[in-house]
């Protein structure tokens, strides 16, 4: 029998997964703050660390940190204030990440 390659693209769809959400998120804090240079640095510097994550197997970290960012933004478009909507969204990213680390903890033990 063959051994299931479908670990190694399961890897692979992380891996991209990753860099495209991280990147995405890089170059749109280059857009928010009005700056090109921003966009580039930022935009590479999170599709390594959309990458990386995703080789760890992270994915549904990444899915978490998208729902509490969602929500937070939610939250701080209902303010009013642009300014207020880039801290809530990221800090809701924040609270949804440490929180999602807690979960895959919680749920490994047995």
């Amino acid at each position: 029998m063959m051994p299931d390659p479908s670990p190694v693209s399961n890897t692979k769809n992380d891996i991209a997964f990753g860099i495209i959400l991280l990147g995405t998120t890089g170059v749109l804090i280059g857009v928010a703050i009005h700056s090109e240079f921003a966009m580039i640095v930022a935009g590479l510097l999170g599709a390594v660390m959309g990458g990386f994550v995703g080789w760890l197997g992270g994915r549904m970290y990444l899915l978490i940190i998208c729902c509490g960012v969602l929500i937070g933004a939610f939250l701080g478009y209902q303010m009013g204030d642009r300014d207020i909507l880039i801290i809530a969204a990221g800090s809701g990213g924040a609270i949804a990440g440490f929180l999602g680390a807690q979960i895959e903890l919680f749920l490994r033990k047995k």
